[in-house]
């Protein structure tokens, strides 16, 4: 070293030039990619979330079974006639707000479990019914309920309207829903 000379000219103090450039270009990227990696992360556990409850969703509906079609509104006119269950037993709701049946399907009354008539309409029966139209709770469309009351028995069911006014349908659920129990009543020929 020759005098006059800086001893720390040959290489920099730690403070100067610290920390080097390749260092520093590293630690940007690192910056950079580790929240971009972590919102996608984020991003790939809300799809699977996501995936998760439409799976589940699609199955429910694929194992609780419902009748084909839309929830249906339809006028007392339209309500009005005979219906018919899938083993040929008949309801008349006639235009008077009363009706007659002889035996159809459907969940009646307030039964304790052991009863065994707890699904088993009077038979025959005759009764008022009623009839409104509703916003369904699942798509809000608008869907008209029917409810029976036996005169004598004091039993009453409910169904509601699906399907489209060429061919509709009264349903219900017979006992538990997850069950997957189906009454389904078809508009007869005039």
């Amino acid at each position: 070293m020759k005098r006059g000379e800086d001893p720390y000219r040959a290489t920099p103090p730690p403070w100067q030039g610290w920390p080097a450039a390749e260092t520093s270009r590293r630690r940007w990227r690192i910056a950079l990619i580790v929240p971009l990696v972590g919102a996608a992360g984020c991003g790939l556990l809300f799809l699977l979330g996501t995936g998760a409850f439409a799976l589940l969703l699609i199955v429910s509906r694929l194992s609780v079974p419902i009748p084909d079609g839309e929830p249906l509104a339809m006028s007392t006119a339209e309500i009005t006639g005979t219906w018919v269950d899938e083993q040929g037993e008949r309801l008349e709701l006639k235009a008077d707000g009363t009706f007659a049946s002889d035996g159809i399907c459907g969940d009646f009354g307030d039964f304790g479990d052991d009863d065994p008539n707890a699904t088993t309409a009077p038979d025959p029966g005759a009764g008022t019914w009623e009839h409104d139209t509703r916003h369904a709770g699942d798509t809000g469309d608008p869907v008209s309920k029917v409810r029976l009351t036996f005169a004598a028995e004091g039993v009453s069911t409910q169904y509601e309207a699906r399907g489209t006014s060429k061919d509709p349908v009264l349903w219900e659920y017979i006992g538990d829903p997850d069950e997957g129990k189906l009454c389904v009543l078809e508009k007869a020929a005039e």
